[in-house]
């Protein structure tokens, strides 16, 4: 999100008054036998909530658009869970699933952005080069650490092929989130951009890569432990 998509963003969501108790409560009561319109009704009205948190973790590793959109995808996990009958206030119910939501990002970005992995007493960086055929970067949450290296050449072979089938294995728009984020083809592109050249929200793409992510690490390795046998 651009500084002044932000900006705007923050004067909406700025506008929205707070929620009383007996409002939750009316609210609680319809999403839970299912009211959509109730749900987006308590997700919009605590937006500012997630702001305040989101400001708290900025400098970490994402922009704050990100820290944003990762913190409503807790608000919204938080609003469909949410029992007012339990005499809970929402906010004081909300914060741990925005704090949560946002701390696994953090993590999941700083696995991927890890800068080196040592090889063999080598060190390579998230963008070395996996194979002149390939092109591509070596992705260090796809990376096993405890792999043995009998044979270093033979393994980087079949690191770079291993990588191969299993972004082969991607769906279409799996193959080109993940190609688009990690600039495999490319110069990387933030969430914000992908999502505008791709017509879809921040959160359907951020969806789409941490399930693309788990099926290429998943069938990566399974790859490579084909190829060393």
């Amino acid at each position: 999100m651009e500084d002044n998509k932000l900006n705007k963003y923050l004067d909406e969501i700025g506008r929205e008054e707070l929620l009383s108790e007996a409002e939750e409560q009316q609210l609680s009561a319809r999403v839970l036998k299912g009211d959509k319109r109730a749900l987006d009704r308590l997700i919009e009205k605590n937006l500012k909530f997630v702001v305040a948190i989101a400001r708290g973790y900025q400098g970490n590793g994402l922009d704050m658009d990100d820290l944003i959109s990762e913190g409503n995808m807790g608000l919204m996990k938080a609003a469909a869970k949410f029992d007012a009958t339990r005499g809970t206030r929402f906010v004081n119910f909300a914060v741990v699933y925005v704090r949560q939501n946002i701390e696994k990002a953090l993590k999941r970005e700083s696995d991927a952005q890890r800068v080196e992995s040592r090889k063999d007493g080598q060190t390579r960086s998230i963008d070395a080069p996996l194979g002149s055929k390939t092109g591509v970067s070596l992705l260090s949450v796809l990376a096993d650490g405890n792999a043995v290296l009998a044979d270093k050449r033979v393994y980087d072979g079949n690191m770079a092929t291993a990588f191969e089938r299993a972004m082969a294995s991607l769906e279409g728009r799996e193959h080109q989130v993940i190609s688009l984020y990690y600039g495999l083809e490319d110069e990387a592109l933030t969430m914000a951009e992908i999502a505008d050249a791709m017509q879809l929200r921040r959160e359907r793409v951020r969806q789409i890569r941490d399930h693309a992510l788990r099926r290429l690490k998943k069938n990566y390795r399974q790859s490579l432990a084909e190829l060393r046998e």
